[in-house]
């Protein structure tokens, strides 16, 4: 009689462990840069790798309270700014031999189900829990029965839709990048390859990363302000 197979500990995919090399690094990198900052000196113009970092953040700052401002850009800021880096740094990570982490579904689905938490808070805090259950129920009460399991299904459908957009064009992008590499191997020589591969990487990773943060960007803003 066969016995079942049973295993408490399954090794972690490729996707995974480039997410957790990802997280590590980034952490190490924020805390460097945070105590840097604590020890700089007001009255002097900082330089170097902190400069950069400032001009980021404050490039950041300026374009996405454009979309954002007040409360709500202090309050989603920190969280829109983690999406980007992380995205960027994800979907070109590649170019270091390992795999995008967004390559996964499981991965890619799991910034819907952050958005889609950043989306409800934005509603329940500033708008209210009151003004939201009236917005699901619709404007013509006698029609709620039959908009409320609409709207439902609208609040689910868009984050859901952000994740496995951003899933499906970051695996397109890799499947195009892998055959022009794979011809231009067999063609016009390894280098030839590498340096398109190396393009197809940051072009295709960078776009979608952007992609994502303007999502998740409006949908959060109105959120807050519908």
């Amino acid at each position: 009689m066969k016995m079942l197979d049973f295993t408490l500990f399954e090794s972690l995919s490729s996707s995974v462990r480039s997410t957790i090399i990802i997280i590590f690094v980034l952490s190490i990198v924020f805390i460097i840069i945070g105590i840097k900052i604590k020890k700089l000196d007001p009255k002097k113009t900082p330089k170097g790798f902190l400069f950069g970092c400032i001009m980021i953040v404050e490039g950041f700052n300026k374009f996405i309270s454009q979309y954002i401002s007040g409360k709500k850009f202090r309050f989603f800021g920190p969280y829109l700014f983690t999406i980007i880096v992380f995205l960027g740094l994800a979907n070109t990570v590649s170019l270091f031999g390992l795999t995008p982490p967004l390559a996964n579904l499981g991965v890619a689905l799991s910034f819907t189900v952050m958005t889609f938490f950043a989306i409800k808070v934005a509603e329940i805090k500033f708008l209210g829990p009151k003004k939201k259950i009236l917005s699901l129920l619709g404007e013509v009460k006698p029609m709620a029965p039959i908009m409320l399991p609409i709207n439902l299904i609208g609040e689910i459908s868009t984050p859901f839709s952000m994740g496995l957009r951003l899933f499906v064009n970051l695996l397109s992008g890799l499947v195009m990048a892998t055959m022009i590499y794979a011809a231009l191997h067999w063609t016009f020589g390894i280098l030839a390859g590498v340096l398109l591969h190396a393009v197809f990487d940051i072009f295709f990773g960078l776009i979608q990363a952007f992609v994502f943060l303007m999502l998740s960007t409006i949908n959060i803003s109105m959120a807050a302000e519908a």
